[in-house]
């Protein structure tokens, strides 16, 4: 980066005032990210910030399709749903205002969400009573993770589809994402197309952070 550029042998061009606020402001923003790993990420764009978050997904979003896309509820459930967008935006809405954090150590605090919460499908749904862990699948085809049909029925669990008053980005996961308050962010899956209600054993569900190492609890500390 440089004050200015070289058309030609000897010849250097000055940049333009508002180029070099703008490249100030890059620098500035480069400067303030806390790691040398993150503004090495930040450059070679494997990770992006937006809005204080860190977004970094492990597969790329998946198309979104209105007319075609649908959420999925089944598993062991009495009465599988599919739910278009407009059927999802029709169910109660729901609102809250929670800090949202990262098991690396970043956090947003007073985020507010806008959404369904995850008890009210599965009691539309009806889950089965031998069902004892809830699954939500990310459209992205990799990403995944579960909650105990206890936990998933909580006040503060919620499919989200409006952060700060407006509708997702496609980088914070329109158009639907799980939002579990009190849990660090691995568990909020974005880009949700389905709910699954399963059996298992005491082992429980393994997601993809925790094939990894990770633990199911994911509470912040």
């Amino acid at each position: 980066m440089f004050l200015a550029s070289i058309d030609g042998p000897g010849e250097p061009k000055l940049i333009g005032r508002r180029a070099f606020l703008s490249l100030l402001g890059g620098m500035v923003a480069f400067l303030f990210v806390p790691t040398a790993l993150e503004r090495l990420s930040r450059v070679f764009g494997a990770v992006l910030y937006i809005g204080g978050f860190v977004i970094n997904s492990v597969a790329p979003a998946p198309a979104f399709a209105p007319e075609r896309w649908r959420l999925a509820v089944d598993g062991q459930v009495d009465k599988p749903l599919q739910l278009a967008a407009a059927d999802v935006h029709r169910l109660p809405r729901v609102e809250m205002t929670k800090d949202f954090a990262c098991v690396d150590g970043w956090g947003v605090r007073d985020v507010r969400w806008a959404g369904v919460p995850v008890g009210q499908l599965l009691a539309t749904a009806g889950t089965r009573s031998n069902a004892t862990h809830i699954v939500f699948h990310s459209g992205d085809g990799v990403y995944s993770d579960s909650l105990t049909v206890a936990q998933a029925r909580g006040p503060d669990v919620v499919l989200a589809y409006e952060m700060n008053g407006q509708p997702l980005t496609v980088e914070h996961g329109f158009p639907l994402r799980l939002v579990v308050a009190g849990s660090y962010g691995y568990k909020s899956v974005k880009w949700v197309e389905k709910v699954e209600a399963v059996s298992l054993g005491s082992d429980g569900y393994k997601g993809y952070w925790e094939k990894q190492g990770y633990p199911a609890q994911a509470g912040i500390l």
